[in-house]
């Protein structure tokens, strides 16, 4: 068995194979493919670190994010009941409003329908005023003629007023201011 591989060894033709020879163009292109092979490589293993790197940071915010909600969460159901009581107050606001809106209304009826009457009064007490003062016109009218006529007549009788003679004004004393 040994010789018949020993035989058979000489038979044998070691064959190594030769690349083949490449152009410029190539040869280019063949170290563009391995770089690009490489870059790609390196790009995903770069996107992998760089996403568990934010997987690790999105934990950390949810952990901050959570503990924020926890705080707020009293604020925010503060801020809920004050909502509640300020839409309540304003409510509350809206109805004395407009109970004031009926107050005042019908108080302005109420003055005006006063205003109304007031003024008819004064209408006829302001011509109840001219009627008496006519009358009073009338009668001093008919006193005036009624003394002029006693005047007359107790003149034409005798015992009428006598004038008083006159002092010419030379007679008369000058008074003067003493400043």
């Amino acid at each position: 068995m040994l010789l018949s591989q020993l035989a058979t060894a000489a038979d044998t033709i070691v064959v190594r194979q030769v690349p083949p020879i490449r152009t410029t163009f190539e040869q280019v292109a063949f170290v563009a493919s391995g770089l690009t092979s490489i870059l790609a490589l390196v790009l995903v293993v770069v996107a992998i670190v760089a996403l568990l790197a934010m997987r690790r940071k999105a934990d950390e915010m949810k952990v901050k994010v959570d503990e924020i909600l926890v705080e707020l969460r009293p604020l925010a159901r503060n801020a809920s009941a004050m909502y509640s009581d300020v839409r309540e107050v304003a409510q509350d606001i809206k109805e004395m409003v407009e109970e004031s809106r009926e107050t005042v209304k019908s108080t302005n009826d109420r003055v005006r329908k006063s205003v109304g009457t007031l003024t008819h009064r004064v209408d006829q007490l302001s011509s109840m005023i001219a009627r008496v003062n006519d009358s009073a016109e009338a009668v001093a009218g008919v006193a005036t003629t009624a003394l002029g006529g006693l005047r007359l007549g107790a003149r034409a009788v005798g015992m009428g007023k006598r004038k008083k003679k006159s002092v010419p004004p030379t007679e008369r004393p000058r008074l003067r201011r003493k400043d």
